[in-house]
């Protein structure tokens, strides 16, 4: 709720803080004193559009700013946690307005963000929540009950299924070139690929067989000398010499030993790869004909390495990929067919809960114009019918299949047309305030501000229009009238009023709460009469006491 509202240099005002409260308050005043003011800076601090005419002539800026307790939700970003909202307008005489959110600049539009939702300004020529066609449809959905958002939750669950599988399937007809393009090159991949029938171990190992075979000749000669070298019984000369040497030694010798160990596993190691050597040189023969096929073989392992991979398992892996995406492309192609049914179906289910919607609005429509029309006699309008006009929409939307409006016919064989153009500047916050009175417990805008919601009226009309004022309120809901009617005013919990006068040459106007006994007298002069006359007196306080009667009742 709004805590406090400053305004400074603002059409006639120069400056004037008011500190409001939960409930009913009320701003009064003479006329020209500038209560509308006030209703201006509200609609400033919302987001509304600035004029620079509305700064006050002599005036660089003019600024109106509030302290919001608790913060809304949509604020989060912009206090720590426990802090109320500080929010404010300024006006350059000569440039375009800013707005400050806790003293940091933020876009103008972020006002509307925050408290749009929750402050509801009802002006002569203002409608700036309720006459929006989404609010519209939000408070009759409520409105409707219970059973009814059990109702538009099951469609906007069908719906968006609905929507997924349209989205599918437009994607698939979308990409369907595309798509048979890639089927095309990764069959040819996977074909390519398949066609080599790759051995990952032996083709990682034709480099080698192939450089054998090219130069066998030269790997026997190579065997075949290094086996000779190393002698027929395994030890070439220098190597048996000093094995019989160490074996004639005269005298055992520990050091010896050890020397002749060594040289015994030499001469038999010499032995062996003298033996391996040979078995190499016998095993090597040249096979051009082999030859000619590990070469060919390479050609075309080496192709498919330099189109798919570095190494041999990259091209299989790649083969793997390309199967694996084959599946997904053909299983998309094979639902594109049986897509096409479960669109229609689930259209048809979304249809048909879309018209189940329909019937709970329509339901709760005829029943929120009986309510309102109710309300709109009290306050003074018994001819006029309001209604709420339920129409099929040309397509489903996340919120149905519906186009909602509030209407109003003003009076009798007058067509009912929308709110904004179906009544006067005066009947129009009327209208508003018969509507907010019926939707007062399904719609969650805390602040509700009323402006020339007595235009034309009085006596026992402008009774009902404070009691209803006066029953919209709440300890959690703030309604702020401004009024000239003393009828409406005594139903305030709180009430302000708005003074003009004279400083220094200059018209200003300033704001007091008053109670009591200034109540009463201000009170008294608003019924036209003297503010200190006994009998003004008497009839403030009876109407005091008659507003305090009608609000208990």
């Amino acid at each position: 709720m709004i805590d406090e509202l400053h305004i400074r240099g603002l059409g006639v005002i120069e400056e004037a803080s008011l500190r409001l409260a939960s409930g009913l308050t009320v701003v009064t005043g003479e006329t020209g004193a500038g209560k509308t003011m006030l209703v201006t800076a509200l609609q400033l601090l919302i987001g509304a559009r600035a004029d620079s005419a509305l700064v006050r002539a002599g005036t660089d800026v003019a600024l109106a700013e509030a302290v919001i307790s608790p913060a809304p939700p949509e604020a989060q970003e912009w206090v720590e946690d426990g802090e109320d909202l500080f929010v404010t307008r300024e006006l350059p005489a000569d440039g375009r307005s800013r707005a400050r959110i806790n003293g940091r600049l933020a876009p103008v539009s972020t006002l509307a963000q925050l408290l749009g939702r929750h402050v509801e300004v009802h002006g002569q020529h203002e409608h700036v929540r309720l006459g929006r066609v989404e609010v519209q449809r939000d408070l009759l959905d409520r409105f409707a009950g219970e059973p009814h958002a059990r109702t538009l939750a099951a469609y906007r669950e069908a719906h968006r299924a609905w929507r997924e599988l349209v989205d599918r399937r437009e994607r698939i007809d979308a990409e369907a070139r595309e798509r048979a393009r890639e089927i095309d090159r990764l069959r040819v991949e996977v074909e390519e690929i398949e066609a080599a029938e790759l051995d990952l171990e032996a083709d990682t190992r034709l480099d080698v067989e192939v450089e054998r075979l090219a130069h066998a000749e030269e790997l026997r000669l190579a065997a075949a000398e290094a086996a000779n070298a190393l002698g027929s019984d395994g030890a070439g000369d220098p190597l048996g010499i000093a094995l019989d040497a160490l074996r004639r030694a005269p005298v055992a010798d520990p050091d010896l030993d050890a020397l002749l160990e060594r040289a015994t596993g030499l001469a038999a190691e010499a032995t062996e790869l003298a033996a391996d050597a040979r078995g190499y040189a016998e095993g090597i023969e040249a096979d051009p004909a082999r030859l000619e096929e590990l070469q060919q073989r390479k050609r075309i392992v080496t192709g498919l390495v330099r189109k798919y991979g570095p190494e041999v398992a990259d091209v299989l892996a790649s083969a793997e990929r390309a199967r694996q995406r084959l599946v997904e492309l053909e299983e998309l192609e094979a639902d594109a067919g049986d897509l096409d049914r479960r669109v229609e179906e689930a259209h048809a289910t979304a249809v048909g809960l879309a018209e189940d919607v329909r019937g709970g609005r329509e339901v709760a429509a005829t029943r929120l114009a009986e309510v309102v029309d109710g309300h709109l006699a009290d306050l003074g309008m018994p001819h006029a019918r309001f209604s709420v006009e339920v129409a099929a929409a040309d397509r489903l939307a996340g919120h149905g299949g519906d186009d909602i409006e509030f209407r109003l016919a003003p009076n009798p064989g007058e067509p009912a047309r929308e709110l904004a153009r179906a009544a006067s500047g005066g009947e129009r916050s009327r209208v508003s305030l018969a509507v907010e009175v019926a939707l007062a417990d399904v719609d969650d805008a805390r602040v509700l501000v009323f402006d020339e919601v007595d235009a034309g009226i009085g006596g026992a009309t402008a009774m009902a229009v404070g009691e209803k004022l006066a029953r919209l309120a709440s300890e959690d809901r703030q309604v702020l009238c401004v009024t000239h009617l003393a009828q409406l005013a005594a139903f305030a919990d709180v009430h302000h009023v708005v003074e003009k006068g004279l400083s220094g040459g200059r018209t200003v106007t300033s704001s007091r709460q008053v109670a009591d006994e200034d109540r009463v007298a201000e009170l008294s002069r608003m019924l036209g009469g003297d503010p200190d006359a006994r009998a003004g007196l008497e009839h403030a306080r009876e109407l005091l006491d008659t507003a305090s009667a009608r609000r208990a009742g």
